[in-house]
């Protein structure tokens, strides 16, 4: 029997309350960075120990971090992030997500090739800066533009909440 004087259902626990998908667009946003660190992590796990303790190909090992990375940051979205899904055929959902990825790849290339270029022919403002620092601030900005394309597609396209009637 259930006694009236605070007893009942516990309350949650925060990581009970992260674990559990939002409404709250900001917490999505939050919960896809962080799903997108943890995603690193394991791409960068697979990728060092598939090239560095089993010799595997290269080509072959970067293949299959990403393949980790995205899988991980997938299973983040449906069961942490969003509550909504908007696409029944799970391989359908998944094939989706994937080549939204993809296009943010080949957006990454495009950004970072462009934003070299541009930093480059800056000769008076960017003079004192290499090769490496101009790729690695170019690739800053084409990280922070595709995490923001790869949620809003994502969300937009296959975790959007239903349309109210």
């Amino acid at each position: 029997m259930r006694n009236d004087i605070g007893v009942g259902r516990l309350p949650r626990t925060g990581v009970q309350t992260l674990l559990t998908p939002t409404e709250s667009g900001f917490q999505q946003l939050v919960r896809f960075g962080l799903a997108g660190a943890v995603a690193t992590v394991a791409d960068y796990a697979v990728l060092l120990i598939l090239f560095a303790l089993a010799h595997v190909w290269r080509p072959l090992a970067v293949g299959a971090g990403y393949s980790v990375g995205l899988a991980v940051c997938y299973l983040f979205s449906i069961y942490c992030i969003f509550p909504h899904r908007t696409i029944a055929d799970k391989r359908l959902e998944f094939t989706l997500f994937m080549v939204i990825g993809v296009v943010g790849l080949g957006l990454t290339e495009v950004i970072v090739d462009v934003g070299v270029l541009l930093l480059e022919m800056q000769r008076t403002t960017a003079a004192h800066l290499n090769d490496a620092a101009r790729l690695a601030v170019a690739k800053f900005v084409a990280v922070a533009l595709v995490f923001f394309f790869n949620f809003g597609v994502r969300k937009a396209i296959l975790f959007r909440p239903p349309k109210s009637s």
